[in-house]
This record gives C-alpha cells, sequence and structure tokens, in this order.
C-alpha cells in the first residue's frame, strides 16, 4: 500500500509540475528506470537523501513524503528535530577546511542486521550494538554510513531527544586528532568503533582518550543500503 501511495503521489506532484520523467530523475540524482517503478508501485521508496532531493523540485514537504513511504507520523515528528540539528551541525562547520571525508566514512561504514522495524525507521544490529536508520527497502540486512560530521560527543546524553531522533552511545575516547579546523574522535562504543568529526574547541574542554562520553548518531544522518543475505566486506560485520 505504501509503495502505490508514495509514487502516486510522486506522479501527481511531477505532472502539477509537467515535468517529464526523465527531467525529474535529473533533478533529484535519482535513477530514471527505479524511478518509473517507483511511480508504478512496484519499486519502494529510495533513501531519505533521494526522498529529500525529489521533494525539492516537487515543492512536496519532506515529512508528507516520509509519511506516504510508510514512515509513522510520530516518528517523522520525531525525525525533524533530527534534522534540524543535522542542518545546523553542517552550517557550523561550513567554514571549515574540508575533512578526507573518503577515508573517514569509510571507517563508518558498517553492515548490520535489522532486528526490529516501525515503517521506515529501523533498528540494525552491528555487532553488540543497535543504530536507528531509515529504510524503505524490505531486505533484512543493511549497509549503513555514518558521516561523521553529524556525529556529536557530548559528556551526557541530552535531556528531551526524542527515542527515534537518534541512537545514543556510550563510548570511550580512543583517540583525538586535530584534522585542520577540525577534531577527529576515535570512540569505542561496544563491539563498535566509530569516528566523530567537530570544530575544534578550547583545548580544556575538548574529550581527550580515556574519557567516557556520549555519542549522538542522528537517525535522519544515517545513509542506508539494502543488502542481499550474501553480501560480504564490510568494514565491520555484526556477529
Amino acid at each position: 500500500m505504501h509503495k502505490r501511495e508514495f509514487g502516486v503521489l510522486i506522479r501527481e506532484a511531477r505532472s502539477e509540475k509537467q515535468l517529464s520523467l526523465r527531467r525529474l530523475a535529473s533533478l533529484a540524482g535519482v535513477d530514471y528506470s527505479r524511478l518509473a517503478r517507483i511511480e508504478q508501485g512496484s519499486r519502494p521508496a529510495p533513501g531519505l537523501g533521494a526522498i529529500r532531493a525529489l521533494a525539492g523540485p516537487l515543492d512536496l514537504d519532506l515529512a508528507e513524503l516520509l509519511v506516504a513511504a510508510g514512515t509513522a507520523r510520530s516518528v517523522v515528528e520525531d525525525l525533524a528535530w533530527s534534522e534540524r540539528i543535522h542542518l545546523g551541525r553542517e552550517g557550523r562547520l561550513a567554514g571549515a577546511a574540508p575533512p578526507p571525508s573518503a577515508r573517514l566514512l569509510s571507517r563508518n561504514t558498517f553492515e548490520g542486521r535489522v532486528v526490529e522495524r516501525d515503517g521506515a525507521l529501523c533498528t540494525v544490529r552491528v555487532g553488540r550494538t543497535d543504530l536507528r536508520a531509515l529504510s524503505f527497502a524490505d531486505t533484512a540486512r543493511l549497509r549503513l554510513v555514518i558521516p561523521p560530521e553529524t556525529v556529536a560527543v557530548v559528556e551526557q546524553a541530552p535531556r528531551g531527544l526524542p527515542e527515534a531522533a537518534a541512537t545514543l552511545l556510550a563510548c570511550r575516547v580512543i583517540k583525538a586528532r586535530p584534522i585542520g579546523q577540525l577534531v577527529n574522535h576515535v570512540l569505542a562504543a561496544e563491539g563498535l568503533e566509530l569516528n566523530a568529526l567537530a570544530a575544534a574547541r578550547h583545548p580544556a574542554s575538548c574529550p581527550k582518550p580515556g574519557d567516557r562520553v556520549v555519542a549522538v548518531v542522528l537517525t535522519a544522518a544515517v545513509q542506508t543500503t539494502p543488502l542481499k543475505e550474501e553480501s560480504c566486506g564490510a568494514s565491520q560485520r555484526d556477529s
């Protein structure tokens, strides 16, 4: 049902904007044949990044698209908080020197098994750690990519944070490496090593190796790719 609802919404909005299917696919960076099948209801909605890209040229509300794709409205409301924080962090880092993103993204790439679903909101087990992410695929396994600049490192778990908006991980700082105007914190969670990237702060207030901290992994920032059961070769595996 959700496949059809999402596809109908996209098709009707595209027709109203008088955009060809091929033009919309080009504007949103979505494969043309995949977009055609999405409109027909034979393929599920794409990932959050592609949905956001479709919302722009179609003048559609992102929340409306997420609900049409099968995400509970209560979850969407929680994720709106995560989106605002995500965009705020991007803005603060915009003036900094670009990080070695390919290397850090590779280190923040994991494969895991979906252990719980609530619409598009998934709980994915990586090693002994559960991470929240959005995926509209029906596969049992997902590849997760966590941009390091979206991981916040705090001393205590934030209060009032909606459960669906983020995963809170108790971590130990392994390394703190300066990269230009940024600091790369390497964090050890339970069975998981995670990289966080943030603007450099005063040395006295910056977490140091050995410190116990909380990593806030924003749900809306986690990139997901569906995997087949026989997939192998990830940076880190679930056990």
